[in-house]
């Protein structure tokens, strides 16, 4: 495995002594991808300028796709109309798509007008799709031939087209005269039949069919459902219109799962693409905190409104922190299952019903056990019996609606057409806290007498 540590201190030290074709050397030796690191492992942006401008076109091209926002926006900043359109033109259409839609709209269209015009039109035409979506993600590269046509007839198509593109091609996809897809014959099975056979023998039902306005959660969903390398995506009528592949869903899987997880801390994964910009990142952030602020503050208002109950048994302030952080971290267990199930497939709303009941019957054994257990301890701490029965009733009812929340309210966030994420981390630890007080303070007033006593 590459020390990136020490390759980068041998690449900063040839550049401060100017001696590119040493730098080129040793990139000679490194796969594209391990050249992106090394440029995304640069914290000055003018040195990694320097390393990708030292690239042949083909290389800068396999490089750029695996640069981070940071790096490439930096390297897109200043970089020349001419070699932009060198890199994009050498690109997959759908990794074009994706270069030319981060680019302001005046230098996109010049770009744009430096490269063929058919390599245009299709970057123009995957433009027009959400980002988000399965036209988004496709690419206009692929094998579509008619059913009457032999395999050898086919398998020189497949030549011409893979020495064009560059690209890799699993599938054969049969179209009709209407351009609509009807079946897929694998390249194996294309490369073992008879030279004879016609595509129309050997075609198959596609495993798979992706929507163009599909979601590329969905369509995640299906590749893992299928183990799918590669799909062909359709319109509504049935029209083949291109396909994705594998190597396009895992990046789509991992942008899926670092959003989850910033969104679990009460942030966004646009985060990343700020960099240092400090005001930037605290802008994102401070929605979050500030929510937060005031929910304190809520619980604070609760706990004055209860302040005659406290100042009668002021034993009682002792065990607010532990029921109302046993509350937030069993309302975060569920709600992170619950939004993780709802992104995976495994929970849906078919099966809710019983993802809910299985997690109160859970949560019916957590807060037994911790109910009881902070009961004794209250009673053994203070001496009253009274107590000790509030404070387990008062955690066993937090713990109980605090799974109920955390597991409801992704459901409902999904239902409503809003990211199940967002009801997890702070939102629903903080949600958990006051109901936790209100709980609490309510048992309490109730059986304020048996306190006195």
């Amino acid at each position: 495995m590459l020390d990136y540590k020490i390759l980068k201190k041998q690449v900063k030290e040839l550049l401060s002594k100017k001696r590119e074709k040493s730098i080129l050397e040793l990139l000679s030796t490194l796969h594209p991808a391990d050249i992106a690191e090394l440029i995304n492992n640069l914290h000055d942006a003018e040195d990694k300028k320097r390393i990708f401008s030292l690239l042949d076109v083909e290389t800068a091209s396999e490089v750029i796709v695996e640069l981070s926002d940071e790096s490439r926006r930096a390297i897109l900043k200043d970089i020349t109309h001419d070699r932009l359109a060198d890199i994009v033109e050498d690109l997959p259409s759908d990794e074009a798509t994706d270069i030319i839609a981060d680019l302001p709209k005046e230098k996109a269209e010049e770009v744009l007008a430096n490269i063929s015009p058919e390599d245009s039109a299709e970057v123009r035409h995957l433009l027009k799709y959400p980002e988000e979506s399965a036209g988004g993600l496709m690419q206009t590269e692929v094998l579509a031939l008619s059913a009457d046509i032999t395999v050898e007839e086919a398998i020189e198509r497949l030549r011409i087209l893979a020495h064009e593109t560059e690209e890799e091609y699993h599938n054969i996809f049969i179209i009709n005269g209407n351009k609509k897809l009807v079946g897929v014959v694998p390249i194996n099975k294309l490369i073992l039949s008879s030279p004879h056979s016609r595509l129309s023998q050997l075609m198959e039902k596609p495993e798979a069919i992706i929507y163009v306005d599909e979601d590329q959660e969905e369509v995640a969903k299906k590749f893992q459902k299928y183990d799918l390398v590669s799909a062909p995506v359709v319109n509504k009528n049935g029209v083949l219109l291109g396909r994705i592949t594998i190597d396009d869903v895992i990046d789509v899987i991992e942008e899926e799962t670092s959003e989850d997880f910033y969104r679990l801390a009460g942030t966004d994964v646009e985060e990343v693409v700020y960099g240092d910009n400090i005001i930037k990142i605290a802008q994102i952030r401070l929605p979050w905190l500030v929510t937060n602020l005031f929910g304190g503050l809520l619980t604070g208002y609760l706990m004055w409104l209860f302040k005659h109950t406290l100042t009668d048994a002021i034993a009682l302030v002792t065990f607010i922190p532990v029921i109302t952080g046993m509350g937030g971290n069993l309302g975060l267990q569920s709600s992170t299952i619950s939004v993780r199930g709802l992104a995976t497939g495994k929970v849906t709303f078919q099966n809710f019903r019983h993802h809910l009941l299985k997690e109160i019957k859970v949560a019916l054994v957590m807060a037994t056990v911790c109910g009881t257990i902070v009961g004794v301890i209250a009673y053994l701490w203070h001496g009253h019996s009274a107590l000790g029965l509030i404070v387990g009733l008062a955690m066993f009812c937090a713990m109980g609606v605090a799974v109920v929340m955390g597991t409801l309210m992704p459901a409902f966030l999904r239902k409503i057409g809003v990211d199940p994420a967002v009801a997890s981390g702070p939102f629903v630890t903080t949600a958990n806290d006051v109901t936790g007080i209100l709980i609490y303070m309510a048992i309490a007033t109730v059986c304020l007498n048996y306190l006195r006593g």
